[in-house]
């Protein structure tokens, strides 16, 4: 089947999108993405929240893999609802895998729900935020450079993004690790008067999901 032709037969449907890119994905074991086992756990964690989960910020979209899973959750989430408030902002660095997201998000007819923002991470939530396009965040996910897990999850405090039952998914946190990151939401966070408090939890994914350059752990906080 030709590029065109596979395009074709998936194009408007994200689980169709999301399994081509996983048999893609199983193919070039080099690829760093989000594992399948991982997102199944993520989406147990999302579902059991209420109110269900609206507004979602992703830091690290690389090819839009994980983003496309997010927005299928919260179309399904939220379907038959009268409002149509959900929204994915998924950031990334570098333009070349800003422009393939994009493409794969089109394709799985998502591009109403996911946007995929160009630039540094901590910018891009301070411009959204600027902008008016961000006043609350229902779930974090960090899976960009570990050294900016804590300085971006402190801005989002900063700037008043999280509130109660907000929930922040940290990927990597076992290899290369995320130390300094760990070590502030295990202490339940800065411990400053009236400040968020975080509750973690540590989940593995199977050991068969371990490649390469892949890691088979991520954090769960709920603020």
């Amino acid at each position: 089947m030709t590029s065109a032709e596979i395009q074709q037969k998936v194009k408007g449907n994200p689980a169709a999108v999301l399994e081509a890119m996983t048999a893609y994905m199983r193919a070039n074991k080099r690829m760093m993405t989000f594992q399948p086992s991982k997102l199944d756990i993520a989406r147990t964690i999302l579902a059991a929240q209420e109110p269900k989960p609206r507004i979602i910020v992703e830091l690290g979209c690389y090819v839009g893999y994980s983003a496309v899973a997010w927005g299928a959750m919260l179309r399904d989430f939220h379907a038959g609802d009268a409002s149509t408030d959900i929204k994915i902002y998924t950031c990334e660095l570098d333009p070349k895998f800003v422009a393939i997201a994009r493409q794969h998000i089109e394709l799985a007819g998502l591009s109403d729900v996911v946007e995929v923002v160009e630039g540094e991470s901590g910018e891009s939530i301070r411009r959204l935020h600027a902008e008016g396009k961000l006043a609350a965040i229902d779930m974090l996910f960090l899976d960009h450079w570990e050294k900016h897990y804590l300085p971006d999850t402190q801005l989002c405090e900063e700037l008043h993004l999280f509130h109660n039952g907000s929930i922040i998914l940290a990927d990597n946190t076992d290899m290369p690790g995320a130390p300094e990151y760990l070590a502030y939401v295990r202490a339940g966070g800065s411990g400053k008067p009236e400040s968020l408090k975080y509750e973690t939890k540590t989940y593995m994914a199977p050991e068969s999901e371990r490649g390469p350059v892949s890691h088979n752990s991520f954090t769960h906080n709920e603020s």
